[in-house]
């Protein structure tokens, strides 16, 4: 990537998660003066030592990259999911703002309620589908985020990258069940921070989806797996409702970039298809 000229420092929380990570290696290419802290070493719900903390730092950018992630284990850890992804979040942006500094969060396609076909736009009603104690602690994450106008929320979904190559177990396996009516796109981080890192040098305020320009049910999805790497195993479709999953899913979960594309002036936003392929090369024989 061509050099950004994005202003620091940046505080980034949950430096060594999925997201988190590849937002550190991104922004230590650039040059651009990082505080990491880990979820451990930061707890955005102990709102004094926040504070504290972020005082002393002084950032320009605090990156959020903490979350509560468990769908199904928020159904019953309801107060540690609520407390991580609405009650810390608020507290960062009530910071954030109180010392002129800008906040970068990330919520989930898990606000919608999955009805329909048509992709979501960033103003569409939101009200998760239920149960889905996860889908709801995101939404209060990110309101509590955008009541304040200088501050960014990126939407994302079905996350993959190094730190999480979900892939690698289908080689073990001799059948696999993928979802064949839930509809998103697997995300590279790789391109998620990619994308983020432009919106930073914008100093882009407000609501985002980063979504690729094609969709794919996630039989789709392992169907190119499989092919990718010529994998025996044998795919059999399921559907969500046999499942029965402690938390619902929404099953439309398809995201709108038209807003991204226009922020960030291209075209497309590329196929999850042409992403995949390219990480299942690079990690092949992990």
């Amino acid at each position: 990537m061509s050099k950004l000229i994005i202003s620091g420092p940046v505080l980034l929380i949950g430096a060594n998660g999925l997201l988190g990570s590849e937002i550190a290696s991104a922004l230590e290419d650039q040059k651009i003066s990082l505080i990491k802290k880990t979820s451990s070493e930061l707890d955005i719900t102990d709102v004094k030592a926040l504070a504290d903390a972020i005082k002393k730092i002084k950032p320009h950018w605090i990156i959020n990259a903490a979350a509560y992630t468990d769908v199904d284990k928020a159904e019953t850890e309801r107060d540690s999911a609520r407390l991580i992804n609405a009650t810390g979040p608020s507290h960062l942006a009530n910071i954030a703002a109180s010392l002129d500094a800008r906040l970068i969060h990330f919520s989930t396609d898990y606000v919608f309620n999955g009805e329909g076909e048509k992709p979501w736009a960033e103003t569409d009603s939101r009200e998760p589908v239920t149960p889905n104690w996860y889908g709801e602690t995101k939404l209060m994450g990110e309101k509590a985020v955008l009541n304040y106008p200088n501050h960014l929320v990126l939407r994302v979904q079905w996350l993959y990258g190094k730190k999480r190559n979900r892939f690698s177990t289908l080689k073990n396996r001799v059948t696999f069940s993928p979802f064949i009516d839930q509809f998103g796109a697997p995300t590279w981080t790789r391109d998620v921070v990619k994308a983020l890192l432009v919106l930073m040098a914008q100093e882009a305020t407000g609501l985002f989806h980063f979504a690729y320009d094609d969709f794919a049910s996630w039989m789709d999805v392992y169907q190119v797996v499989k092919e990718e790497w010529k994998l025996p195993v044998k795919l059999i479709p399921a559907h969500t409702r046999d499942a029965d999953l402690p938390a619902q899913r929404p099953l439309n979960g398809r995201l709108a970039n038209e807003k991204l594309k226009k922020q960030l002036g291209v075209q497309s936003l590329g196929s999850w298809k042409t992403s995949l392929k390219e990480f299942l090369s690079q990690v092949q024989n992990d």
